[in-house]
């Protein structure tokens, strides 16, 4: 069963109680203009990789893109699209939709691109599409079944879809250890990270609006990380070839990112 669903019912009722008093009242400027602006920039943000990815599939090699961010892009999405349904909300449900199908296609253009070498990144990322997407058929399951209200139903999609954003917000800071090794940022991709400060700013004030935690929640974590990688891209601006330093070959080969021709033996140079 479910983790405490009773418990969960008591916790969100006040925010139930505030989102319901939002919908009964006039809505004000940021309540019908700030979420429009947010589904453009939510797919502008979700559509941000869209070159970065035809550039690697171009080359046939992965370079310094990170695949981490795609793979938890496609559970996140879903997760939001299946929130803004259960709300109801068209807003959020129109400002992830198209992330849903623009994520499989990066997920699935990227990972044959990821080199046998580095094994364990491809089996990571993988993994977390694999076994998200299993949890969510489990989530969805219970909730479906256990005869919940619509309002927990709400709640517990709101909270895994809130842990999900958080999680892709900070997936770029994964090559965190690289940059501040390599002093190249290379590996974070700007045009992602500034959509992502705009992007999560946007929902955070809509969010305040309407009384919705797990709308300007996860929003204002992702500002601040966002904000976090804006520092990183400033202080270590990208050299273009990190591969030259060696502290950037003992990382490249601990984390498996590898990839800078395909099929490196252990006695090539990078």
């Amino acid at each position: 069963p479910l983790i405490s669903i009773a418990a969960g019912c008591r916790v969100s009722a006040t925010a139930r109680r505030s989102v319901a008093g939002a919908r009964n009242r006039p809505m004000s400027f940021i309540e019908t203009v700030f979420p429009v602006i947010g589904v453009v920039l939510s797919n502008a943000l979700y559509f941000a990789p869209a070159s970065g990815v035809a550039a690697v599939v171009r080359s046939g090699l992965l370079g310094n893109f990170n695949p981490l961010p795609q793979a938890i892009m496609v559970l996140s999405t879903i997760a939001w699209a299946m929130y803004g349904l259960s709300v109801p909300n068209a807003y959020l449900f129109a400002a992830n939709a198209p992330g849903v199908l623009a994520s499989i296609i990066y997920y699935v253009s990227t990972l044959p691109l990821i080199p046998r070498e580095a094994h364990a990144q491809r089996w990571n990322v993988q993994a977390i599409v694999v076994g998200g997407v299993a949890f969510e058929l489990a989530l969805w399951g219970g909730i479906i079944f256990s005869g919940c209200t619509a309002e927990t139903r709400s709640y517990y999609l709101g909270l895994y879809g809130s842990a999900l954003c958080v999680i892709l917000f900070a997936s770029p800071l994964s090559t965190a250890a690289l940059v501040l090794a390599t002093g190249d940022s290379t590996s974070i991709y700007a045009p992602l990270t500034l959509a992502q400060c705009v992007n999560c700013g946007t929902w955070t004030v809509y969010g305040f609006a309407i009384g919705d935690v797990w709308v300007w929640g996860p929003n204002l974590v992702g500002t601040l990380l966002g904000l976090v990688q804006v520092g990183l891209k400033t202080a270590f601006p990208s050299r273009g070839k990190q591969a030259a330093d060696p502290a950037a070959k003992h990382l490249f080969r601990d984390e498996g990112f590898v990839p800078v021709r395909p099929h490196l033996s252990d006695n090539d140079e990078i």
